[in-house]
């Protein structure tokens, strides 16, 4: 199933408080009760309404403010997207695919189980201009096009057998591994910053001893830094003697075969500046201070055709599986009687 619906309710936890107006307006206009048919079916005003409520908490969510004037077209956009729902949820039935009722039951409890109880999830679905019958309604028709495209549309993609290698040939470059970077380190770790307390005396201390704690441990890095750069112990040795990461100090400091965006910003933007065999200074990090070794750079390598084929062929096949949909959609949507009302 979809998760946009069980995201959005997520979003909703920190807006419950918020009240929408008792009229459902548009642009300073009353919406109808009734604001599309699809081969006489009604869309109803509510429906569209949860519709935009989501609209706007994802917009928000993502830091963008929707002005009054932006919601008519965003209304009408929308509801074009609920037409073509109902299209396709009235082509499944008439090709007599059903969803089972646990099915749909199980999903409920899937959203359900996401809040804290049970009142804050009927709380959420209000919210949204929707009850238990109107989110079941919504993920019956989320699934009957699932099964839609498994029985109308999945058969009939094809392709042809050279589609997987030229899209290997075409695009190499997504299928090259990083490079990678083997990585020891010494960790001289500090503490944060206490939290503020009620308690003003107390909280000074505290700070007083974080400091007193974080000045030794930078003391402590710079002493071992000195040992590292003077080259009088190996760097292993320095690493069973110093670090205060147990885990890595087990086994020489190795962090691993690092690329920068399976690590920390602060030892990935620094491990790509040393050559092999090569020390830093010291890094800084919210762990303490670090002082790493590069012992041998990986280079990237293409991954084989035959590790990259499945992957290739199921990207594929979700590709032309989607445009066959589109295509299939607009046809239904050719034949199907639409009155919009707003």
């Amino acid at each position: 199933m979809k998760y946009k619906l069980l995201t959005l309710f997520l979003l909703l936890a920190p807006y419950l408080a918020w009240a929408e107006p008792e009229v459902f307006e548009l642009n300073g206009k009353p919406v109808p009760a009734i604001v599309a048919k699809v081969n006489g079916v009604a869309l109803s005003s509510t429906q569209l309404e949860g519709e935009l409520i989501a609209f706007r908490m994802r917009s928000q969510h993502q830091g963008n403010q929707i002005k009054p004037s932006e919601e008519i077209l965003i209304a009408r956009e929308l509801l074009k997207a609920e037409i073509m729902k109902e299209i396709i949820t009235q082509k499944a039935k008439s090709l007599d695919i059903k969803i089972a009722p646990e099915q749909i039951d199980l999903q409920v409890q899937g959203v359900e189980d996401k809040f804290p109880n049970h009142t804050a999830f009927i709380t959420a679905l209000a919210f949204q201009r929707m009850n238990i019958k109107a989110l079941k309604e919504k993920i019956e028709s989320t699934l009957l096009e699932d099964e839609l495209i498994r029985h109308e549309i999945a058969p009939k993609v094809k392709l042809s057998d050279d589609a997987v290698k030229n899209f290997y040939n075409a695009n190499k470059a997504q299928f090259m591994k990083p490079a990678l970077y083997r990585i020891k380190h010494i960790l001289i770790a500090t503490i944060s910053s206490p939290q503020k307390s009620a308690d003003d005396a107390s909280h000074k201390k505290a700070l007083r001893m974080t400091r007193m704690i974080n000045e030794e441990a930078k003391a402590k890095a710079e002493n071992v830094l000195q040992k590292v750069t003077a080259g009088g112990a190996n760097f292993e040795q320095l690493v069973k003697e110093f670090s205060e990461d147990e885990a890595s100090k087990q086994k020489g400091g190795l962090l691993g075969d690092l690329h920068p965006g399976s690590t920390i910003p602060e030892i990935a933007e620094a491990m790509v500046k040393l050559n092999e065999g090569e020390t830093s200074g010291i890094i800084d990090s919210s762990f303490g201070h670090h002082i790493l070794k590069l012992d041998e750079i990986i280079p990237s390598v293409l991954i084989p055709f035959k590790d990259a084929q499945s992957d290739i062929l199921n990207i594929l096949m979700k590709r032309e599986t989607k445009k066959l949909f589109k295509e299939y959609v607009i046809d239904l949507e050719k034949t199907a009687k639409i009155e919009i009302f707003i």
